[in-house]
């Protein structure tokens, strides 16, 4: 079952015939319930937002509209039940469907390919035909209204659209998602079912690759390619699928096929390169009879759907993800908000193209000053998915791989609870596991539809999630770490402006409250080098004109500390378990390490000769876990206070692919 919210203050307990038992989403149109009829049947329910269906008369307008869905015929889609008004807003009654969206499972398990793509394509479209027979149009056709279901997908959502745009009181919408928006849904002419096409063959497209087509900046660029280009269609393997979906993708409606005949195109029952004259008005589709719906309904399900292993090696169909540690730039989800006007770009939930200054690129590790003891017994090797990085893991270990990033932050891979493997999660561009607690936080590729960014609090466990709003366009979080406690988060914040990124200060997430505050810092240069926090989790702290300065939690600086060497690069704990040490290079030259107390008195520092501007960081008191060079590559090994290294925690021969990792350790759990 899809992850089920409570109730919040202001919920109703019940709608019309329909208790209500929880959130199953919340979205631009409305909320979705999960609601139980009189006989005791699961429905979803969606009660959609008042400013949607304006007054009263818009409102029962859109009722009559929506009632319209429920002819369509019950193949590949989720049945709608009922419609109404509660308290003057519309709401929608449909199938309950147990399964999750197109865009989660691309977002964890990454593109489809091979059957599972095929199958997706043939109930897809199996659903359109069912609709299209109807006499409706969906017109706002995406990933995130297919939901897949143990008997293959269902679509969603369809007619609502059109409902939207006749009782709306927003004038001069356009209604849609622009991603996935035909060029007549852009310009006077407006959609017809072959609209629907061109949106399935994108939809086709972001499963098969993990992305919009048409790209993902800003609103303007994205209509432009829909207008003007082309887009790739090399992550489909299959000749026939590749035709199909370029035949959808046509800008001139005329030239597409229409459900019907992309069914059959699907089924076998027509030659792929055969023009297929579209019908004249009133004309039947070529797939009326029910027999070829029900025949794309049984193709679809066939065999365990969507969720059995696929093919998720490299090659075309590879997700890439905006860079973390670039220049920063700004691009624009269309895949998130349902009713969108173009006039107000504003509305578009944004996705960071995320990356701070170019001081925090990973840097480049050493060899020098490093004593190699002998080589201990061999652990557990496991090579991370998507590399060819080789994990050596041990029990009893104080540290173990949470998380990692490939291609410069492009994609973020999760080790999964209990099952300790790594899967790629294409919802966060950072995760950072507390063990103590099992809760992580993740910094969210989505904006708000409000355009705030986000960071998630996760369950690790049951995956559910609570998003907490921090800052608004264009600042952003980074490097999320949790506080010794366990009760707060930290993000570094930057200011993303034109192509380029400056440091903003610091945000507060407190775990409980499920609430997040942002500090603009004043101080120059403070955030380059990230923030982290002090031994008691009172105060964070960063470097800032080569000293040392922390802040308490409300933004204030309190403390500054001189004279405590130059920072280094540390991906996990800068400061030593006990709280007692944190770690700096000696001198500019970066060619040792000092340890040095954090009470910041006149204790000597410990000198490790370690010449390193790369660590993973604290591996108990008296260790660290750092990266130095190996052949033509790198390798992590724990060294001691003196600089004797005892043994291989990793190794990553390819050093152009681990110049682009970024790597989170947490101390015990995965």
């Amino acid at each position: 079952m899809p992850d089920l919210a409570a109730l919040r203050p202001g919920d109703p307990a019940t709608v019309g015939e329909y208790s209500l038992a929880g959130r199953l989403g919340e979205g631009g149109q409305g909320i979705v319930y999960l609601a139980t009829g009189p006989g005791g049947t699961k429905a979803a329910l969606k009660l959609l937002r008042a400013d949607l269906a304006g007054d009263a008369e818009a409102s029962e307008r859109f009722v009559r509209e929506v009632a319209m869905a429920r002819r369509v015929a019950p193949f590949c889609t989720a049945q709608v039940v009922e419609t109404g008004l509660f308290g003057g807003r519309p709401y929608i009654v449909s199938e309950y469907i147990d399964g999750p969206t197109l865009t989660d499972v691309v977002r964890e398990q990454g593109p489809r390919s091979g059957t599972p793509l095929h199958r997706l394509a043939i109930g897809t479209v199996t659903a359109l035909v069912a609709i299209h027979q109807a006499g409706i149009v969906h017109r706002d056709f995406k990933p995130s209204n297919v939901l897949l279901a143990p008997d293959g997908p269902r679509v969603i959502d369809f007619g609502i659209a059109k409902a939207l745009d006749l009782s709306s009181t927003l004038t001069g919408a356009v209604i849609g998602t622009p991603a996935y928006m035909a060029p007549e849904q852009l310009t006077e002419s407006g959609p017809g079912p072959k609209s629907d096409l061109f949106a399935w063959a994108c939809t086709l497209l972001f499963a098969a690759s993990g992305q919009a087509p048409f790209g993902q900046d800003s609103v303007p660029a994205v209509v432009n390619r829909i207008l003007h280009a082309e887009p790739d269609t090399s992550c489909l393997a299959d000749p026939a699928l590749r035709a199909l979906v370029t035949d959808c993708l046509a800008k001139d409606p005329a030239r597409r096929p229409t459900s019907g005949e992309a069914l059959m195109r699907l089924l076998g029952h027509v030659p792929a390169a055969a023009p297929v004259a579209p019908p004249g008005p009133g004309a039947p589709a070529p797939a009326a009879a029910s027999g070829l719906l029900r025949e794309g309904t049984a193709a679809a399900a066939s065999g365990p759907y969507g969720f059995a292993p696929h093919n998720q090696g490299q090659g075309p169909g590879q997700v890439t993800r905006p860079a973390r540690r670039g220049r920063t730039g700004w691009v624009v989800a269309g895949g998130v908000v349902g009713v969108l006007v173009l006039a107000a770009a504003a509305t578009f939930a944004a996705v960071r193209l995320s990356g701070i200054p170019e001081r925090g690129t990973s840097p480049t590790p050493s060899d020098a000053g490093v004593t190699t003891a002998p080589a201990p017994p061999t652990g557990r090797p496991l090579t991370l998915p998507g590399t060819s990085v080789k994990l050596e893991e041990r029990d009893g270990d104080p540290i173990r791989l949470a998380s990692y990033t490939v291609d410069s932050g492009k994609r973020l891979y999760v080790r999964k609870y209990a099952t300790g493997q790594f899967a790629p999660d294409l919802r966060y561009f950072e995760y950072a596991l507390d063990p103590a607690t099992n809760m992580a936080l993740g910094t969210d590729v989505d904006y708000s539809t409000d355009l705030y960014s986000t960071v998630s609090i996760v369950d690790h466990v049951s995956d559910r999630s609570r998003v907490v709003p921090l800052s608004p366009k264009p600042i952003f979080p980074t490097t999320p770490r949790w506080s010794p406690d366990g009760k707060y988060g930290l993000v570094t914040l930057y200011r993303g402006s034109d192509g380029d990124s400056a440091e903003y200060g610091f945000g507060i997430i407190d775990v409980a409250a499920g609430t997040g505050r942002a500090f603009e810092i004043d101080d120059a240069g403070a955030g380059e080098w990230r923030f982290f926090w002090d031994a008691g989790g009172r105060s964070v702290g960063t470097w800032t004109g080569g000293r040392m300065r922390f802040y308490d939690l409300n933004g204030k600086a309190v403390r500054t500390l001189s004279g405590v060497g130059t920072p280094v690069w540390v991906e996990g704990d800068d400061v030593s378990p006990s709280g007692t040490r944190f770690l700096a290079h000696c001198t500019s030259a970066g060619t040792a390490l000092c340890a040095r107390t954090t009470s910041g008195g006149g204790a000597q520092p410990i000198r490790i000769p370690v010449t390193s501007n790369r660590l993973i960081g604290w591996w108990d008191d008296d260790h660290l876990a750092v990266w130095r060079s190996r052949g033509a590559g790198y390798e992590a090994v724990v060294v001691d206070l003196s600089g004797r290294a005892g043994r291989v925690l990793a190794t990553a021969p390819k050093k152009a692919e681990f110049d682009k990792m970024g790597f989170r350790f947490s101390r015990v759990s995965p």
